[in-house]
């Protein structure tokens, strides 16, 4: 399963990588196999992992004294085959080189 992960501190101002730094720190720790992008963190994960990174990062940015947090949690599932976000790029690099 491939989960995006985005984790928004709301009202601390501006600049937020102090706090998405904190969040990254989280999902490092975690030892699961992640790729971060601009506008979040594509995690290679199961059911049984997401729910207590989401609860972590929330308990430390509240620790950081965050008051609003907003998650968006996407999951892309095949139940049909292994899946990995390596898969699903080299699959449309495949395709595009195609056409």
């Amino acid at each position: 399963m491939i989960i995006e992960l985005s984790v928004i501190p709301i009202g601390v101002g501006e600049s937020l990588s102090a706090y998405v730094a904190r969040v990254m720190k989280i999902i490092e720790k975690s030892g699961l196999k992640y790729e971060s992008h601009s506008m979040g963190t594509n995690i290679e994960c199961g059911w049984e992992d997401i729910i207590p990174i989401v609860r972590e990062c929330h308990e430390e940015l509240g620790r950081m004294g965050v008051k609003r947090i907003s998650t968006t949690v996407k999951i892309s599932e095949r139940t049909d085959k292994p899946y990995t976000m390596r898969g699903k790029m080299d699959s449309l690099e495949e395709k595009m080189e195609k056409d």
